[in-house]
């Protein structure tokens, strides 16, 4: 099968897509630029790119920390983004939106002011075998510091999650379960829907979920 009869059989028009990102319409080694390191970092839409330009041009300046005008504007306009991720993620109120560097800085936030504070000698800490380091490397450092306990859920040889070995690691210990929703090296989805319910059924345990790359893709 070609290039152009894979795309043909895709549920969107490829070509109007890459239409929206300006990156797209250079050339590599005489061919159209094709991008795939998007879990690394991802190419920016001309609606994205416009909105900054925007921004940088008309009201630049500080929010929440100013009563003149453009910091009310540029406030505002932040606070309007707090809505639309609220209707992406499905969140009950804006008020549960907190916006970070990224999701490293936020597992390592929820590691270190959560892991503090309800970590003790003893306690469980449950990730998986196919985390990113930002999801292994803050609980190890808590777990270390707190002297709890870090284990690790097993996967198989198609990189899925063992779902009955993870059941046998809940115990009443367990504080926190933390697991990535689709991994950025294999590309598996975890059923994380089952995950929580799991962890509902058999713990107290709080589940933290990566969704690094999933929230564009999942309801």
């Amino acid at each position: 099968m070609t290039t152009t009869e894979v795309l043909s059989n895709l549920k969107f028009d490829v070509t109007k897509v890459r239409k929206d990102f300006p990156i797209l319409s250079e050339r590599v080694y005489g061919k159209p630029l094709i991008y795939f390191d998007n879990a690394a970092t991802s190419q920016k839409p001309k609606q994205v790119i416009d909105t900054l330009v925007n921004y940088y041009s008309s009201y630049n300046a500080n929010i929440h920390r100013g009563v003149h005008f453009l910091s009310q504007k540029a406030s505002q306009a932040y606070d309007d983004v707090r809505k639309k991720v609220q209707d992406v993620i499905g969140a009950e109120s804006e008020e549960e939106i907190v916006f970070t560097r990224g999701t490293t800085e936020s597992i390592n936030l929820v590691a270190s002011s959560w892991g503090r504070k309800n970590l003790n000698e003893g306690d469980e800490v449950i990730i998986t075998a196919m985390e990113h380091h930002s999801n292994i490397v803050p609980w190890q450092l808590i777990c270390e510091e707190r002297k709890a306990v870090l284990k690790v859920i097993p996967m198989n040889d198609n990189g899925e999650l063992l779902l009955e070995e993870f059941k046998k690691l809940l115990a009443a210990k367990t504080k926190m379960v933390a697991v990535v929703h689709t991994s950025n090296s294999l590309g598996t989805v975890n059923p994380v829907n089952e995950i929580i319910e799991i962890v509902r059924s058999k713990s107290n345990s709080l589940v933290l979920v990566d969704a690094a790359q999933a929230v564009v893709h999942e309801k």
